[in-house]
């Protein structure tokens, strides 16, 4: 049980990592407040649940930490998300470079 809060844990957290990049490109502040709010959440557990692993000597967790990273920014990459209709143009530093 341990082991797929871990993977989980670690998915969401990715996924909403991936959004919160997202949002904050977007200047749309609400999303991206209420995101920063689960990403600690599952941040903390994520954090507690493996280091508490690592305490107890299982190595194992290790894997399941890592394996639901990359398939959590994977996933997180795959999600649409459609722009505003009325997006005021404002100067990006990324189009310029």
């Amino acid at each position: 049980m341990i082991y797929f809060s871990v993977l989980l844990a670690q998915f969401l957290f990715n996924v909403l990592k991936v959004l919160e990049i997202r949002y904050t490109l977007q200047h749309n502040v609400p999303k991206l407040l209420f995101n920063s709010v689960w990403i600690n959440l599952v941040s903390l557990a994520s954090t507690y649940y493996s280091l508490d692993e690592l305490f107890k000597g299982n190595w194992v967790i290790i894997m399941f930490y890592i394996t639901g990273s990359v398939v959590g920014k994977y996933m997180g990459m795959q999600i649409k998300i459609t722009e505003p209709n009325k997006r005021k143009k404002r100067f990006n530093l990324l189009e310029v470079i």
